[in-house]
């Protein structure tokens, strides 16, 4: 992934996860993205590597959309793949793991 495409995504996953909210530490949001980033990376070897599947960016972003969901005490989607579904319970154990207080 080059350094523009990385940025993207970091952009991407901010506006997602944080939107507008003024009350996350804005000094913790880059280091949150950051383990988000890179437990995403980490999944998207290893799924290619056993299975050959490679994770598209709909995918990553279905994931980060029931991550979401999740941050908002609403029920997880029920129209995920099994990796889409596999990300996003990455991206939620991530979240909870640090507990970032969302």
């Amino acid at each position: 992934m080059s350094d523009e495409e990385y940025k993207l995504l970091l952009d991407s996953m901010s506006d997602q996860i944080f939107g507008n909210q003024e009350e996350v530490n804005s000094e913790k949001q880059p280091e949150i993205l950051r383990k988000l980033m890179r437990e995403t990376v980490k999944f998207r070897d290893k799924l290619k590597e056993d299975t050959g599947y490679i994770i598209t960016v709909e995918d990553t972003r279905k994931a980060l959309e029931a991550l979401e969901s999740h941050l908002r005490n609403e029920k997880f989607p029920k129209d995920l793949t099994s990796e889409q579904k596999a990300l996003a319970q990455i991206l939620i154990d991530t979240v909870v793991l640090y507990n970032y207080g969302f």
